[in-house]
């Protein structure tokens, strides 16, 4: 019965955590785009530019929830 639940486990659907997708959409855009978006000047990675930007997403929706209370 172990062998049938490895091999099963293959084919079980498992979510993605938050902001993957988006993560993935943003690594697709051209580095300009990015840059601006993160509003930095720097030559970095996509990766980096795309962790940037989501940090400064996250700040201005934290301070957005503060304001709104």
């Amino acid at each position: 019965m172990k062998i049938l639940n490895w091999l099963g486990s293959g084919f079980v659907y498992k979510s993605p955590k938050p902001y993957d997708g988006f993560k993935r959409f943003l690594l697709d855009l051209p580095s300009r785009e990015l840059r601006s978006l993160a509003e930095s000047n720097a030559h970095c990675t996509k990766k980096k530019l795309v962790q940037l930007y989501l940090q400064k997403n996250a700040l201005t929706e934290i301070q957005d929830q503060r304001s709104s209370q």
